[in-house]
């Protein structure tokens, strides 16, 4: 599940930039790859976002770009795919040191699996996903095994037991110090250090909160702690990380990343997919036992479990943290209320009896080996030109165009794009905008642009205003919001500006340049008749609404785009099948009546 095809928009810019640190051996000091970046944020030159994005993510970068170079796009499959599989199996590993039995085990990791196959995005945050796990694993192991001695009466072997403890604590550091040099979420790794320190403070200083570790251990907790955030300093931008992700959740620039709004909104939106409907179901799971022990429940076990599900509520990106961090303490919960019941006391206790019988816990090494050999072989057969790359999502059709006919000028590309244009294009070519989104400004210009803002600005509408300023030359698109299933509202505009002339277009993607002599070869040679564009806005928004069926407005940007052929039987069609799925809605009534009065 792991194992699909390459996806991610922002995958690209960061092969890219690895690429550049590679070949360059140092860190871009300035954006090589936007014509839009000035050195400085005009609007906010104290800011550090620019030198932050820039540089923060250089050792995952290298790692990505380095696996590409020895093995390909595929290569990248397989190394995603073995990041996600070995945080599941520390999962498992952690759900079975709870007390669960094997089938109890594999059933509990399902819903992380499926939640975690939707966030298989080939970016440094995947980093972030094994590391957060990793921290509570270690100081969940430590703190389990303090309990496990306290209840001890040897004192020999207690001694040996604590010393060999400690071995829990010592890797983290190390953790600290590689993510700090890889991901931005290494600011979650701090707040867990610093709920770990406060927490198991509290509780040793006031007992009811739950289980206290003996004071010695508690202080090397506390120094191990303090000496892994110490540590995060060691990197390019030192602590910078803190102020620039305070300066981001305050920009408007984050309101309009469709990843970092609430998974609710995705609901409301008539986005039913299994990701949200499995979180939800692990949020009423996983409170039902936090609220039935909430009496009892250890205060470091509960701020664990509502931090992640504070994260995950207010931002769809973290729902993977949620969805690993959930299950030793849900497993904890359970377990402690079945004993109290004492109504499944003794299933338990048979299946532990059967799974000792037939030893399966030997057999584990077996099943993981067996599963890598299979995923190496399917792998392994996997052609990476038809299975591994999602091309749909991008315009290669486009870029190959443009890499083999040299257009000069300034391009205007969708911010979505600006990854892959990134990857495939430079250095012959530099981008408006991408997923970095290094000046916020320059993303809300775009988003201007691309949305055809008729706000005036002097005698003529803005979006016109900023093509002036930005000198555009070119513009490649598409043509159907993903999210939205509208047509872009710039796309009317450009077909009936006899300025622009289309020169390239495939399944997903339009290419438009400026009417001027610097163009003349290029439109002598390609230049297509514009009313064609309704032809890829068909196809597109056929594609498109393949993932949401049941948006309405993919259907109506269909059935006007066939209005506008002339096509009228079709378009009705489309109308017919919009309001099949909302009756009420006023668009599509609108159009009918239209198409009736034609009749």
């Amino acid at each position: 599940m792991f194992a699909g095809r390459i996806w991610d928009p922002d995958f690209w810019w960061h092969l890219k930039t690895g690429e550049y640190i590679y070949t360059n051996g140092s860190l871009p000091e300035t954006d090589p790859f936007a014509y839009t970046t000035l050195p400085k944020d005009p609007l906010n030159p104290e800011s550090k976002r620019i030198k932050f994005i820039l540089t923060s993510y250089w050792l995952s970068q290298i790692i990505f770009f380095l696996i590409y170079k020895l093995a390909g796009l595929q290569g990248i499959i397989f190394f995603r795919a073995t990041i996600l599989t070995v945080l599941i199996y520390f999962v498992y590993r952690a759900i079975r040191r709870e007390g669960a039995d094997f089938y109890s085990s594999i059933i509990l990791i399902i819903p992380s699996v499926i939640i975690l196959s939707n966030f298989t995005g080939e970016r440094p945050q995947l980093f972030s996903f094994l590391f957060v796990f990793l921290l509570v694993y270690l100081f969940e192991g430590f703190r389990m095994a303090e309990m496990n001695i306290s209840r001890s009466s040897c004192k020999e072997i207690n001694s040996g037991h604590r010393n060999s403890n400690l071995l829990y604590l010592f890797p983290i550091p190390f953790i600290m110090l590689l993510w700090a040099n890889m991901h931005g979420g290494v600011f979650i790794g701090v707040i867990i250090l610093s709920i770990y320190i406060i927490c198991e403070s509290i509780k040793f200083f006031k007992c009811k909160t739950g289980n206290s570790l003996p004071s010695k251990q508690l202080r090397i907790l506390i120094v191990v702690c303090f000496l892994s955030i110490l540590i995060t300093i060691l990197n390019p931008n030192k602590w910078d990380v803190f102020s620039v992700l305070i300066e981001f959740q305050k920009s408007k620039y984050m309101e309009s990343i469709v990843e970092s709004r609430s998974p609710f909104i995705f609901l409301s939106a008539g986005f039913y997919n299994q990701e949200i409907i499995t979180y939800i179901f692990l949020i009423i799971f996983c409170m039902f036992f936090v609220i039935i022990n909430f009496k009892s429940i250890d205060i470091t076990d509960l701020v664990i479990l509502l931090f992640f599900l504070y994260m995950s509520v207010t931002s769809a990106r973290t729902i993977p943290f949620f969805a690993t961090i959930y299950a030793p303490f849900t497993v904890r919960y359970a377990i402690k209320t079945m004993r109290a019941l004492n109504n499944k006391l003794h299933y338990i206790e048979r299946l532990s009896s059967f799974s000792e019988k037939f030893k399966l816990g030997s057999l584990q090494p077996l099943l993981i080996t067996l599963l890598s050999i299979v995923m190496f072989i399917v792998l392994a057969n996997t052609r990476i030109i038809n299975k591994g790359i999602v091309w749909e999502r991008y315009p290669k059709g486009s870029a190959e165009f443009l890499k083999n006919n040299r257009i000069h000028g300034n391009m205007l590309n969708p911010y979505v794009w600006g990854g892959y244009l990134i990857w495939a294009l430079y250095p012959d070519y530099k981008v408006f905008v991408d997923g970095r989104g290094l000046i916020e400004e320059v993303f809300f210009q775009n988003s201007k642009i691309f949305s055809a803002n008729l706000q005036q600005f002097g005698d003529i509408p803005e979006w016109q205003a900023f093509m002036k300023v930005y000198n555009i030359n070119f513009i490649i698109t598409y043509s159907v919001n993903d999210f939205t299933g509208n047509l872009i509202p710039i796309i009317p505009f450009i077909m009936n500006d006899p300025e622009w002339l289309l020169v390239y277009m495939d399944n997903n993607s339009l290419i438009f340049v400026r009417e001027s002599p610097e163009n003349s070869e290029i439109i002598r040679k390609y230049e297509m008749p514009k009313k064609w564009v309704w032809n890829e806005i068909i196809t597109e928004a056929a594609y498109k609404v393949k993932n949401v069926p049941q948006k309405t407005n993919f259907y109506i940007t269909m059935g006007d785009a066939f209005f506008a052929k002339q096509d009228f039987q079709d378009a009705r069609t489309m109308y017919l099948k919009a309001r099949e799925i909302n009756p009420s809605n006023s668009i599509v009534i609108q159009r009918l009546n239209s198409l009736n009065s034609i009749r």
